[in-house]
C-alpha cells in the first residue's frame, strides 16, 4: 500500500468514524427531545397558573428549538462527510457488492422508495421533522395555553391546543421540506 493509499485510508476511516458519532449523538437526542416534551406537557397539562405555563413551555420551546437548529447543522454535517466517504470508496477501489462500479458502504445505499403512510418518505430528515414537530407542538400548546389564558380567553386550553398541532404540523413539514 502507497502513502497515499495509507492516507485515503486513514481520510476514510476518520469520516466513517464522525459519521457514527453523529448517528449515535442523533439517537440519543431523538430519544431524549420527545421523551422530556411529553412527560412535561403530561406534567404540566393540567390546569395551572398561566405563568407556570408560559415559564416552562417557553423553556422547554427555546431549549427544543435549539436542538432542532443543531440537529439540522449535523445533518448538513453528515450529508457532506457522507458524500466525502462515497468519493473515498471510489478513490479506493472498493468493490461493488452489485458487480458494477465502484461500491462501499456509502455509494451503494438503497435509494428511497418507502413511504409512511403513503406520504412520509423514510428519510433522516423525515424522522427528524416527526419528533421535533411532536415535541414543539406540546411545548407551544403549554406556550399558547398560558398565553391565552393569562388574557382571560375563553377555551384557552383547547385553542392552545390547535395552535401547538398546528405549529407542530409546520415544523414537520418544513424539516421535511429541507430535504
Amino acid at each position: 500500500m502507497t502513502d497515499g493509499d495509507e492516507r485515503l485510508r486513514l481520510d476514510y476511516d476518520q469520516t466513517a468514524q464522525l459519521l457514527r458519532t453523529l448517528t449515535d449523538i442523533r439517537f440519543k437526542l431523538i430519544a431524549f427531545v420527545p421523551t422530556i416534551a411529553a412527560v412535561s406537557v403530561g406534567l404540566f397539562g393540567k390546569p395551572r397558573p398561566a405563568v407556570e405555563l408560559l415559564a416552562i413551555g417557553l423553556l422547554g420551546l427555546t431549549a427544543t428549538l435549539g436542538i432542532l437548529v443543531y440537529e439540522l447543522r449535523n445533518s448538513q454535517i453528515y450529508a457532506a462527510a457522507a458524500k466525502r466517504a462515497e468519493e473515498l470508496e471510489r478513490l479506493l477501489g472498493f468493490p461493488s457488492a452489485l458487480g458494477e462500479g465502484p461500491g462501499g458502504l456509502f455509494s451503494e445505499h438503497p435509494p428511497v422508495t418507502i413511504r409512511l403512510v403513503g406520504v412520509f418518505p423514510t428519510t433522516r430528515l423525515a424522522g427528524l421533522g416527526l419528533v421535533y414537530g411532536a415535541a414543539l407542538a406540546g411545548w407551544t400548546y403549554l406556550v399558547s395555553w398560558g398565553l391565552l389564558r393569562a388574557v382571560d380567553l375563553g377555551h384557552a386550553r383547547s385553542v392552545g391546543l390547535v395552535i401547538g398541532a398546528a405549529v407542530g404540523a409546520l415544523v414537520a413539514a418544513d424539516v421535511m421540506r429541507v430535504h
